[in-house]
């Protein structure tokens, strides 16, 4: 099972030690198979403002993209996507960028005109699967900044643990870090939800057939949910 070391830290006062959790962990009886980095970030993506996009009449499949990084000096991208407009925040690719996929980002000529960099997708940046178009940041982002620094991205640390049968408290972050704060004898830290009850009351019909074998049957009506993004910094703790 795959354990985030940032998740335990959150849960417990735990050491910033990777290598006395992992003895930690196969001491109390979750053996260490293996602890790898993931979530790596793209050091030379930054955030740009979008000031204008235009198609050009001998490239149909690209427009050029005009970016403002905050240095003074406006900026030119060819680019294949066209989810964006005026004034959208942008992860940029500045030339020079070495990719996730090992793709050096240089300046290049489309029809005679430079691109500078590359305007990026989520996928590209490791974020996900999405790659239907440029990856748009919060529009309160400031920019000339690392990516990852405006998304509160960094590398995580995983342990992969052999969790036996016997130890189902342990398939999950809250179970391994209460066994891990009581081995470090340190606090374990729990936030429980609070669930804010509002609206007029409503109930749900249910009908008890064996009584005898249910001593107790609670419902709840929740209403006015909306499918969202999901935020950055859950996508990347859940992808490692």
């Amino acid at each position: 099972m795959k354990i985030v070391h940032s998740w335990l830290r959150d849960l417990a006062t735990l050491p910033d030690d990777t290598e006395a959790i992992s003895f930690a962990l196969s001491d109390i009886g979750l053996a260490v198979e293996g602890v790898e980095k993931v979530g790596a970030t793209v050091a030379g993506v930054i955030t740009a403002r979008v000031i204008k996009t235009e198609r050009h009449p001998d490239a149909a499949k690209v427009h050029r993209v005009f970016l403002d990084n905050g240095d003074g000096t406006e900026h030119h991208v060819w680019c294949g996507a066209f989810n964006m407009q005026a004034g959208d925040i942008i992860p940029w690719a500045t030339p020079g960028t070495t990719m996730l996929d090992g793709r050096l980002i240089e300046t290049k000529p489309i029809v005679g005109i430079p691109s500078e960099g590359m305007c990026c997708s989520a996928r590209e940046l490791g974020l996900g699967d999405d790659h239907g178009g440029i990856l748009i940041m919060d529009p309160a982002t400031p920019l000339g900044i690392p990516y990852a620094q405006a998304l509160g991205l960094a590398e995580e640390i995983v342990y992969d643990i052999d969790v036996l049968r016997n130890r189902p408290d342990a398939y999950g972050h809250v179970g391994v870090a209460r066994d891990l704060a009581a081995r470090f004898k340190v606090p374990f830290i729990q936030s429980v939800p609070t669930l804010a009850v509002t609206g007029d009351s409503r109930s749900a019909p249910v009908e008890i057939v064996a009584g005898d074998r249910c001593a107790r049957f609670t419902t709840i009506i929740i209403s006015g949910i909306r499918i969202t993004q999901s935020p950055d910094w859950m996508v990347s703790r859940l992808a490692a």
